[in-house]
């Protein structure tokens, strides 16, 4: 699965290392306005401690949304919710866009997607992991069966404070981001 993120820092860096590689003429003409700082030695940090801990907010229902995992902790208690909406049509393209957040650096869990009919094959249709950093991840991974299909998050929520995944056409997660 591809995840849909950009780096602004990526250009910044490529700039500094091609003008570090020319030698400099004799004589340099003032610049008309400050050159721009670039520390390539530190990569963004990505959201703080504080914001990572913030609890997640899932998204509105998306038009085509089939199902939802949303996990909230409150006092040490953790309330899960799967919500149903409709079963999958044959022929379109489908993804999870998932997120979380987590007391523990480096804590990710994994996103399921499978059949959700009873005595249905337990093997995932689809799956992936996510960081708990409280970025939003967009996974887009093809067509499913037409059934009744769940998303689900899984993993170690030992220290994790919010958590959802969201299955949907990928045209109708694409508006949302």
């Amino acid at each position: 699965m591809s995840r849909f993120r950009q780096s602004a820092l990526l250009p910044a860096v490529m700039a500094a290392l091609v003008a570090g590689c020319s030698s400099p003429p004799a004589r340099t003409p003032e610049p008309s306005a400050p050159a721009p700082v670039v520390t390539a030695a530190t990569p963004s940090p990505g959201p703080s401690a504080a914001a990572a801990l913030a609890p997640l907010e899932a998204p509105p229902v998306v038009p085509g949304e089939l199902s939802r995992r949303v996990v909230t902790v409150k006092d040490g208690h953790s309330d899960n919710k799967t919500i149903l909406h409709r079963d999958a049509k044959s022929g379109t393209e489908y993804g999870v866009q998932a997120a979380c957040t987590s007391a523990t650096p480096g804590t990710t869990l994994s996103v399921e997607v499978r059949r959700s009919k009873p005595g249905a094959d337990a093997e995932p249709l689809s799956s992936g992991t996510i960081p708990c950093d409280g970025r939003v991840t967009l996974n887009g991974f093809g067509s499913l069966p037409a059934e009744s299909i769940v998303v689900d998050l899984s993993g170690d929520r030992s220290g994790v404070t919010s958590a959802y995944a969201v299955l949907a056409p990928i045209s109708s997660l694409m508006e949302v981001e």
